[in-house]
Parts: structure tokens; C-alpha cells; sequence
């Protein structure tokens, strides 16, 4: 059976067949186990790198040309040099898959010497939540770094990253992606303040319990979806109270005690959004103690009150993924289940005891089944460490 890199290099080179020397990266996908919506909203977020990749393998051409392939598109990009930086090139990028290597190859700003040919194989599930648009620009960032030798911190490489979406992709997301995927460790989970981007590692025991995460099959593009609709809320919900005499740079400032004030300032929309914020911030801190004092059924408990406020609050769940944090919830060893990342479609992330996740996955399998006719892909995680190079 090929390694993992004998098929990265093969894929590699069915694109380059000229290409030699070849540099192999792996940049994780993540999962966050809470904290939903507001890693822009000022929260601390409880992330975690897994492993589930995007290989990244890099060779030099001398066509001064940097090119694109890619396992999960069948087009191929390319740009010249030259022209990297002209406004025609970016406008063409962004409507092409590879926007993402393309805007981190500018953002760089590495003077490039040679042309690159760029090949990326996934194991990662595209439009399922586990960000895969980070890894690739994460990956993309610290190949290009490792390349020409470059140092940078890993929170600076995270907000280039983060900036890549914000300037290339149109997508306006946080932080809480780009600092889990540079900054994963095996076994471990992220706890990251995303104000000051302080992060600590937390001990995950799992020989406890496990993260498997059901794909609805319904995938999201943020761009296309309400959440550039919810940060522009939220935006206008902290003005709101800013004007009223609250003195806070962001909403997670506030306290859960706030919230009674809060409802009496802001109109429904922006309220509704505050309390999903405010309350899923309140979550994480309590569902780290918990976790930490192996109180499985109480951090359980937070994920589902986690996805309830998704649902009625945020608002960005959808009806099927609802019904599979129901099912979840029938289901004996299942501690709690959430819709996790955007939203509006994507996978769920269920945190189910050990001796139950067989038991769980047939289950789930079975009511899915019978519900949409389709089998869900479904897939039990493990806490990796994040990215770097492996050849």
C-alpha cells in the first residue's frame, strides 16, 4: 500500500511531470468542540487541529509562471510573476478555486526567484465545516515561508492567513481557524483568547471520549451565506450598545448578567444575536472547567445548549441539522452534538463516549438513511498537530 506521500508526489507529478525536488507539506483541517460565532466577536474559542489534511507538495519551474492543480478540482490555475500583483489577475483569482494559494503567494511578498508549481491532495472534506479554506491557505503560507527560509511567528502566519480570506475570498471570518490549524498539538485542544490571540493547550483524554463529526451533505460557502449578514449584526449590536453607555470593545465583554439590560437597547435581530454571542462565550469558559475536571455530562450538556442557541438565536442552522442533533440526543453514550462551524449546512460534532461510537455511527447512519435516502459521511476525529512540513 503507497504512503501517503508516494500519493501526494504521484498526484503531484500526473500535473508536473517535469518536476523534481519536490517539498511535501500536510496542513490540517480543524474542528471547534465550542464557541461558535465569536472568535469576531472577541470570545474564546476551544478549538482543535485533526487529522484530516491538505498535502501540499511544491516544486520549482523555470517558466517564471506559479501554477495550481488540485485533487478536488479539475481545473488548474496559473500566473505569471509578473503580473501577480495587477488588479486583472486578482479580479480573475477570485472566482477560481485557488484564490486562496494565489492571495497568500501575494500577501507573502516573497521577491520570487523562480516560478512554483503548486499541487494540493486532500483528505480534508470540502463544505462540511472543518475548514478547509484555512488549511490551504495556512499550508500555502508555511510552504512558501519554509521555501525561501523565512521565519515568522505562527500568529503572524494566522492573521496573513486570515487576511487572505478577508482580501482575496471576500469572507470577513475570525481567527479562531488560521490559530487552530498553525498551532495544533496531538492529544490536545486550543483554548484561544481571540482578543489577544494568548492560547493555551488543553489535555483532551481520548480514552474518554471521541468527536465524530455526520456531514449533512448540504454545503455552505460563507460567502455565499448570511455570515458576512450575522458580523455586520453583530457589528451593529455593539455600536448600539457602545452609544448606550456600555463601555466594551466587543461584544463578549459583556456579561451574562447584561443580557436583561441588553434586551431593552437592542432591536430583535441584534438582541437575538447578542444573546447567542454572549451566551456562547459564558459556554466555553464553563465547558474548559468541565472538561478539565472530567464532568463529561456537564460539558455535554453545553454543547447542546451550544446548538439550541445556533438554531433559535444565530440563526444558522438548518432543519436537517436540527433533526441529526436530535437523533444525537437519543442516542445512550452521546454526552452532546451541535451544529458546528458557518452554518447553513456543513456536519455536526457530537461528543460521544468511547464505547459508543460504534454504536453511535450505525445509529445515526440508519436514521439518516431512512430521512434523506442517501448514506451521510461521517468521520471519528483524532487531535493532531498542526501544520508542518513531512518531506
Amino acid at each position: 500500500m503507497d504512503s501517503i506521500t508516494d500519493i501526494v508526489v504521484a498526484h503531484h507529478r500526473e500535473h508536473f511531470p517535469k518536476s523534481s525536488d519536490c517539498a511535501i507539506f500536510a496542513s490540517p483541517g480543524r474542528i471547534n468542540i465550542i464557541g461558535e460565532h465569536i472568535d469576531y466577536n472577541g470570545g474564546t474559542v476551544f478549538p482543535a487541529a485533526i487529522d484530516k489534511h491538505i498535502y501540499i507538495c511544491v516544486s520549482r519551474n523555470n517558466d517564471g509562471i506559479i501554477r495550481f492543480a488540485s485533487s478536488n478540482h479539475k481545473e488548474t490555475g496559473e500566473v505569471a510573476i509578473k503580473n501577480l500583483h495587477t488588479p486583472y489577475t486578482q479580479e480573475h483569482a477570485l472566482r477560481m478555486w485557488w484564490v486562496y494559494p494565489f492571495g497568500a503567494c501575494v500577501l507573502s511578498n516573497i521577491e520570487f526567484e523562480s516560478g512554483l508549481d503548486f499541487s494540493f491532495y486532500s483528505t480534508l472534506p470540502v463544505g462540511a465545516g472543518m475548514s478547509s479554506s484555512a488549511s490551504i491557505t495556512v499550508g500555502t503560507l508555511y510552504a512558501l515561508y519554509s521555501l525561501y527560509d523565512k521565519k515568522i511567528k505562527n500568529t503572524d502566519l494566522a492573521l496573513q492567513a486570515q487576511r487572505v480570506e478577508w482580501d482575496f475570498a471576500g469572507v470577513r471570518c475570525g481567527i479562531m481557524d488560521q490559530m487552530a490549524i498553525i498551532n495544533g498539538k496531538k492529544g490536545h485542544a486550543l483554548m484561544l483568547n481571540t482578543q489577544n490571540l494568548e492560547c493555551r493547550l488543553i489535555p483532551v483524554d481520548t480514552a474518554a471520549v471521541r468527536f465524530v463529526l455526520v456531514n449533512s451533505g448540504v454545503k455552505h460557502s460563507l460567502r455565499e451565506s448570511g455570515y458576512n449578514d450575522r458580523r455586520r449584526e453583530c457589528e451593529r449590536a455593539l455600536i448600539m450598545l457602545q452609544k448606550s453607555g456600555f463601555s466594551i470593545q466587543h461584544l463578549c465583554d459583556c456579561s451574562i448578567d447584561d443580557l436583561t439590560t441588553i434586551q431593552n437597547i437592542l432591536p430583535h435581530t441584534e438582541y437575538r444575536r447578542a444573546y447567542h454571542v454572549i451566551s456562547e462565550h459564558h459556554r466555553v469558559l464553563q465547558f474548559a472547567d468541565e472538561i478539565q475536571k472530567y464532568n463529561l455530562s456537564k460539558a455535554g450538556e453545553l454543547l447542546f445548549k451550544s446548538h439550541q442557541s445556533l438554531s433559535a438565536y444565530y440563526e444558522v442552522s438548518i432543519p436537517l441539522i436540527d433533526e441529526m442533533v436530535e437523533w444525537a440526543s437519543e442516542i445512550d453514550g452521546v454526552y452532546g452534538s451541535r451544529l458546528m462551524g458557518g452554518g447553513f449546512g456543513g456536519c455536526t460534532i457530537s461528543m460521544v463516549a468511547l464505547y459508543a461510537v460504534e454504536h453511535f455511527t450505525k445509529t445515526i447512519a440508519q436514521k439518516f438513511k431512512k430521512k434523506e435516502n442517501r448514506m451521510p459521511e461521517i468521520y471519528e476525529c483524532t487531535l493532531e498537530d498542526g501544520t508542518h512540513r513531512i518531506e
